[in-house]
């Protein structure tokens, strides 16, 4: 559980969403695969996950310098900051999106990934142009990776590649700590 909670504590990602889905992310890194629920709306993103009989959730809400981690069985809610850059480090979606504000980001064709129309791109190092750090699949009709590797995350490269992707509409508690919870501060 807690290397979830660092895997997730710097989702990043703040992207404008063109349409409201939700879907399975297959996160594969250090040899191990693990599967989330992603729902995404205009207001932010959400993954929910199980892993050793617990029961947990990453609630990333657009601008918001905070990530909160739900952990249900608990009742427990955990604010961390959005900019860690060690948890960062561990999510190649919050890594791709870091470091695509100083790298040069190059098309490199057009793709279909699980039936979605997708753009391919290379993510270079700007400090050494031959470094390729990313390849990212994105949508136009989801503006959001539909498929990611991270290749300079030092254990081989780590993807991650939503699927089953299907039209969805957030209620207005899906991005909110449930009543009940207790509240805790990460510390740095």
């Amino acid at each position: 559980m807690k290397k979830l909670i660092i895997l997730f504590t710097a989702c990043l990602l703040i992207l404008e969403a063109n349409a409201q889905f939700k879907g399975k992310m297959y996160f594969t890194s250090m040899g191990q695969e693990r599967v989330f629920t992603v729902y995404s709306a205009d207001t932010g993103y959400r993954y929910e996950f199980s892993e050793n009989d617990m029961d947990g959730a990453i609630i990333v809400k657009k601008m918001s310098p905070e990530v909160i981690i739900l952990m249900p069985q608990q009742k427990m809610a955990m604010k961390s900051s959005a900019t860690d850059p060690m948890s960062m480090g561990n999510d190649p979606v919050a890594s791709y999106t870091h470091f695509k504000g100083t790298g040069i980001l190059k098309e490199e064709g057009n793709e279909t990934i699980n039936g979605v129309s997708c753009v391919r791109s290379g993510l270079y190092n700007n400090d050494n142009p031959t470094q390729r750090m990313f390849t990212v699949w994105t949508s136009g009709q989801y503006n959001f990776p539909i498929k990611l590797i991270n290749h300079i995350d030092g254990s081989g490269d780590a993807t991650m590649e939503l699927k089953d992707i299907e039209p969805w509409t957030p209620d207005a508690k899906s991005f909110e700590i449930p009543e009940g919870y207790q509240i805790m501060k990460s510390q740095k």
